[in-house]
């Protein structure tokens, strides 16, 4: 109790008794009349303050995916309280471990670097697996709560043990009060405060313990302007607003205000997308929870005016592109190290806080708020076209990658597409880090990529979409019964340097979509075009090239028109190669159906993929591509007596155009490559 009553502000209001208890030296007594003083703030402060949902509130993800942090984990509070405590595809059995081990292990990075943390400890020693016991304690009876508390207490007393004063200060931060997932050492403090199970004296040195690694933030906090800075600032507010009684309250607040009006109008491009990460759905999502979280959060308690206009305006902004890249069954792309899980609830939450009913529109699937005022989207820093025909579950979705990565990853030209409920072509996912297989497959190979002689495209730095007039860079048009998107790649490929790629995405909403990949350069090469769904049965049709899925759910229709001599191999689960796997969430990876059509040939080179959802019947679209004349060809999908037919003219600046023929024989001519006057951003 001395060295804690170091940290109190023993004038604040209600702390009368404690101050006279420590001038007479009863140590005894003013730390019972301290825990007595907490246990009256703890319905204020922790009850009515945290979101106390569990897993079972939380909609599910798909292919055993996560939906919240706590579930990311596998830490339910069933196996908590029985000691499981689960990490970046390890389950530690603490129950039968007379101690923790939290500080070992070298974690061996995909990019050949040592780390002096393990993954997986990591993950533990941030504590997310609190929020487990404290659903456990607060929703279960007598015997669940004394399971929970005893659990509490000696993994309460291990940490403690072993805490290593080192520890990175961002993971201290999340340990202490973690506006993300909704956990932390400050919440769960407050929740083991009537358990008898957890001894006075433990209560006691964690308080201290808190009001240290606070300190201790705010000594060795730098400006980190990303997630982990705002996580930083959000673990000193947290504790700030949540113990005011702390001497240091004031400074812990008046740093996370100051960071994140800082952050929000220096560290965000002009579309939302934060500087340091480019195009990444996972990681802007987790930095949007300070606004669709921590914001909401902290204004139960009176904190609504902390962010200054500007910083407000751009946290929006931010947001704005969190709801351009969630996908109607709560998902989103999976492209540079996202896991598959949305963020509806955040959204749900910051709709109310920002008065953004648009918002409430996306996370609920069309259900509930107003639709926004564009289906698509397009986000240039962000170097992406977010491209849909609606919002409801059935809706059509298209992600097209045209931009920077936010890591090692190469995903540039790749797609990600939704509809009738189901994500059917993909990116794979992100398993973890520290796996040597993750750098060939994860970061490049395992994409709907292209392969050039054996490798991946050339890492390409920095580019933001810029619209043209032709097809040499990047195009296009957003119309409400079709969006046309045309990337380029403008570096060459690890064994090809002089060769070029380049994709055009045409979308018919309600339809279908029409993908064209032109390759140009010199010589013969070997190619490799890749297609990753998600897990399915595939049948291969009589051609051998068509392929079409056999889901329960909703299915997807690929049809290819290649160079002669064109090959189908259909990986699975394979490890020799590295092929067909998808990885749902960090930590986890699952089979999934890789097309890999291969042939050799000369350059230039140009070949289509339509790409048609449905339920039950396959389709019987038919796709056709034609060289008109040297330099121009036409593209044709055919369906239902209806001809859309794509000519492009790749002479000079290049042009598209979209011919739409109906069965009655009307016809109409959009021109594609024409710069717009207005651009949907």
């Amino acid at each position: 109790m001395p060295a804690l009553s170091d940290h109190l502000n023993l004038d604040h209001p209600g702390l009368e008794s404690v101050r006279a208890a420590i001038a007479r030296d009863d140590s005894a007594t003013a730390g019972a009349l301290l825990l007595a003083y907490y246990a009256g703030q703890r319905q204020e402060r922790c009850l009515d303050f945290w979101d106390l949902a569990g897993p079972e509130d939380y909609q599910p993800m798909p292919w055993g995916a996560s939906s919240t942090h706590d579930q990311l984990w596998k830490n339910s509070p069933e196996r908590v309280t029985a000691g499981l405590l689960y990490a970046s595809g390890h389950t530690f059995d603490f129950s039968r471990d007379a101690e923790i081990d939290w500080c070992s292990d070298i974690r061996l990075w995909a990019d050949g670097g040592k780390y002096p943390h393990a993954q997986a400890r990591v993950m533990l020693r941030r504590l997310y697996w609190l929020r487990a016991l404290d659903l456990s304690y607060l929703r279960g009876d007598a015997a669940t709560q004394e399971r929970a508390a005893t659990q509490f207490a000696r993994l309460m007393q291990s940490w403690l043990d072993q805490w290593v004063e080192e520890e990175y200060a961002v993971n201290h931060a999340i340990a202490l009060a973690d506006a993300i997932a909704q956990s932390g050492l400050v919440r769960s403090w407050f929740v083991f405060l009537p358990a008898p199970q957890v001894s006075a004296e433990l209560k006691l040195r964690l308080l201290r313990h808190i009001a240290e690694g606070a300190a201790d933030v705010l000594q060795r906090a730098v400006w980190n302007p990303w997630i982990w800075g705002l996580s930083e600032a959000a673990g000193l507010g947290l504790t700030g607003i949540l113990l005011p009684e702390l001497k240091a309250a004031l400074a812990w607040r008046a740093r996370c205000f100051e960071f994140a009006n800082r952050f929000f109008q220096t560290e965000l491009r002009s579309d939302g997308t934060v500087k340091k990460m480019h195009f990444c759905p996972h990681y802007a999502g987790g930095t949007a929870a300070w606004p669709l979280a921590f914001y909401p959060q902290i204004a139960k308690l009176g904190y609504t005016e902390v962010l200054e206009p500007g910083a407000r305006a751009a946290a929006e902004r931010l947001v704005d592109w969190i709801a351009a890249v969630q996908k109607p069954d709560n998902t989103v792309p999976q492209i540079t190290a996202s896991d598959a899980q949305g963020f509806a609830r955040w959204l749900i939450a910051g709709a109310a806080s920002f008065d953004r009913p648009d918002w409430l529109h996306v996370a609920t699937a069309g259900r509930e708020g107003r639709a926004p005022a564009h289906t698509s989207r397009v986000l240039p820093d962000g170097g992406a076209f977010c491209l849909r025909d609606g919002f409801t579950k059935d809706a059509m979705v298209a992600c097209f990658h045209n931009g920077d990565y936010h890591n090692l990853e190469r995903t540039s030209l790749a797609l990600d597409l939704y509809a009738l409920g189901r994500t059917l072509v993909t990116a794979p996912g992100r398993f973890g880090y520290y796996h040597p297989e993750w750098l060939p497959y994860f970061a490049s190979a395992g994409y709907n990529t292209l392969m050039v002689d054996g490798s991946a495209h050339q890492i390409w730095g920095k580019h933001p979409l810029c619209q043209g007039a032709g097809l040499t860079d990047a195009c296009w048009r957003l119309e409400p019964d079709f969006d046309w998107a045309w990337g380029s790649h403008s570096n060459g490929f690890d064994a090809a340097p002089d060769v070029r790629w380049q994709r055009g995405l045409l979308f018919v909403k309600g339809g279908y979509w029409l993908v064209i990949d032109r390759v140009h350069g010199p010589s013969e090469h070997d190619f490799s075009l890749r297609w990753l769904l998600t897990p399915s049965r595939t049948v291969v049709e009589a051609d051998g090239l068509t392929v079409h899925t056999d889901n329960t759910d909703a299915n997807v229709r690929l049809v290819p028109v290649l160079p002669a001599g064109a090959q189908l191999c259909i990986w699975e689960g394979s490890s020799d190669p590295w092929r067909g796997w998808y990885s749902a969430e960090n930590g986890s990876k699952m089979p999934a159906p890789q097309l890999e059509y291969t042939w050799r040939g000369p350059l230039p080179a140009l070949m289509a993929m339509l790409i048609v959802p449905y339920r039950a019947t396959p389709p019987d679209h038919a796709l056709a591509l034609a060289e008109t004349s040297p330099g121009c060809f036409e593209v044709v999908v055919r369906h239902a007596g209806r001809e859309d037919r794509v000519s492009l003219n790749f002479h000079g600046e290049g042009s598209a155009r979209l011919t739409r023929v109906s069965a009655g024989g009307a016809l109409i001519n959009y021109e594609l490559t024409a710069k717009q006057a207005a651009t949907l951003l």
